[in-house]
């Protein structure tokens, strides 16, 4: 049984999934306690689950057994999600030794990994060093520091500080800031050493602070005795885990259910929040209404789906979100005008014409792109295949580019969606061929998906190729069509 706190727009669904395993909720806001009807608690947690600041999904960090127990059990339970796990936990102390000393750092082999640590160093010295931050794949370097961390259950110890202390940006209230800055002013912990004040610090009284204060400076020094006689590569201080859960549009509708058991809720509302803090309110009213039974869920959650449409109707600009698989970086690609907007077996279908700018070459096709050119990209949010036809600025073909994703999520004005790495191009002669698959494969390599997850996009990714060496004009290959032939490609949502 973990101690856990759920933070952000996924935590009542988040709360049920893992109190539905035996674990406990801690330090709950008010709605969570109102909701599960639990009992305001003063325990700290062990385990912390929010939202990543762009809430795509959930980070899950805390000591270091019980949050890898915790981060485990949410991706078995959770659709089509993915991985990026800490590759040596945060804050991890780890005795070093330089390989390179360069300009203004040094590269310092952990043993597994390396590490760039910004101090110039002799080559051969063996030196301690903190896992600054944390080593999320597919990078096999670490940030380093020499500020080591050493967490309590209400602090934390920062070597190097040298009595600076940090109070934790959570902790909003002014007065209770100050007095956690006089507390810390008034207890010696040593020249070297400043102190962090967590947020868990609220829960406590002052007697416990002082004394988690005391246990974790006598673990700390322990802890740098233990390192000045560690062997180089060896970790003598586990430090924290953390670990990055990727949402796609099939877990956030999985998650709808989940919270739909607790609270009244729309199909779409994770979505949406997640999205465009502007429909934020409407969605709470309509949430509202639905508590009262003043409206039916389906025709509420279709009726906003109709809202979109007409949305796109006056305001037809669609900005891309496009998201690496790879290393979950975000990237915008050129907007584009709404052409068709429409409902079809309640998923979004349409065309957006996109006119790029600047000269250079269309990825995949290898074929000039000139200034004025432009791509009718067609979507549907049930499809893991986006169609993008490149034109001249006079009209002439030049391609087809089937970009291989997770299914489209679609809110006001915006689009977003994880590429999958792997895609197939189809040239104007009609010579088709999949780029990238080693990407997609790498994804694999590095645990960011599972072997279900690798062997499916594998299959998508061969069944479109087969398909599309099959059609006489490239130019006219339509998504509608490929739904029709390739079932896989279609998103089917799990059962909750």
């Amino acid at each position: 049984m973990v101690d856990i706190r759920v933070r952000g727009i996924y935590a009542t669904a988040i709360a049920k999934i893992l109190l539905e395993k035996g674990h406990n909720i801690v330090h709950a806001s008010k709605k969570i306690r109102e909701r599960f009807k639990l009992e305001e608690t003063r325990t700290p947690p062990q385990v912390t689950v929010k939202d990543v600041e762009n809430k795509h999904g959930i980070i899950v960090l805390g000591d270091y057994k019980e949050s890898n127990d915790i981060y485990n059990v949410l991706l078995k339970r959770l659709p089509e999600v993915f991985s990026w796990k800490s590759k040596i936990p945060h804050h991890a102390i780890v005795k070093g030794v330089v390989i390179r000393a360069l300009k203004d750092k040094s590269i310092v082999d952990l043993g597994k990994y390396r590490g760039e640590l910004d101090e110039i160093l002799n080559e051969g010295e063996e030196v301690i060093v903190d896992i600054g931050r944390p080593l999320l794949p597919p990078s096999n370097t670490a940030k380093l520091s020499r500020n080591y961390t050493i967490h309590g259950k209400y602090s934390a110890l920062i070597y190097g500080l040298r009595g600076k202390v940090i109070v934790s940006r959570h902790i909003v209230d002014p007065k209770t800031r100050r007095n956690l800055q006089m507390l810390a002013n008034l207890m010696k912990i040593g020249d070297n050493w400043g102190i962090k004040w967590r947020s868990s610090a609220t829960l406590a009284k002052i007697d416990d602070l002082m004394v988690d204060v005391q246990e974790t400076l006598k673990k700390a020094e322990e802890i740098l005795k233990k390192a000045e006689k560690a062997k180089p590569g060896e970790i003598v201080y586990e430090g924290r885990f953390f670990g990055i859960i990727g949402f796609t549009s099939q877990t956030r509708k999985f998650l709808d259910e989940i919270r739909d058991k607790v609270t009244p809720t729309l199909i779409g509302h994770h979505t949406f929040k997640s999205m465009d803090n502007s429909l934020v309110s409407l969605i709470d009213y309509s949430e509202h209404l639905l508590a009262r039974n003043i409206s039916d869920r389906n025709k509420l959650s279709e009726a906003f789906l109709e809202y979109l449409v007409e949305y796109f109707k006056e305001n037809r600009r669609l900005e891309i979100e496009h998201i690496s698989l790879l290393n979950n970086d975000v990237k915008t690609l050129t907007p584009g005008t709404v052409m068709t907007l429409n409902i079809r077996n309640e998923h979004i279908y349409g065309i957006v014409k996109r006119v790029l700018k600047g000269k250079g070459v269309l990825d995949g096709l290898n074929v000039s792109k000139e200034k004025g050119d432009y791509d009718l990209m067609e979507f549907s949010t049930e499809s893991y295949i986006l169609i993008h036809k490149y034109y001249s600025k006079s009209g002439a073909f030049k391609g087809t580019y089937l970009n291989i994703n997770t299914p489209p999520e679609i809110s006001c004005g915006k689009i977003r969606y994880y590429d999958l790495e792997a895609d197939v191009v189809v040239t104007a002669e009609g010579e088709a061929k999949i780029i990238d698959e080693e990407k997609l494969r790498k994804t694999y390599e590095e645990g960011i998906i599972n072997e279900e997850q690798y062997s499916k996009y594998m299959r998508i990714t061969e069944n479109l190729l087969d398909y599309v060496r099959k059609q006489s004009n490239p130019e006219q290959i339509s998504l509608e069509e490929i739904l029709e032939n390739i079932e896989i490609i279609r998103a089917k949502l799990k059962n909750t």
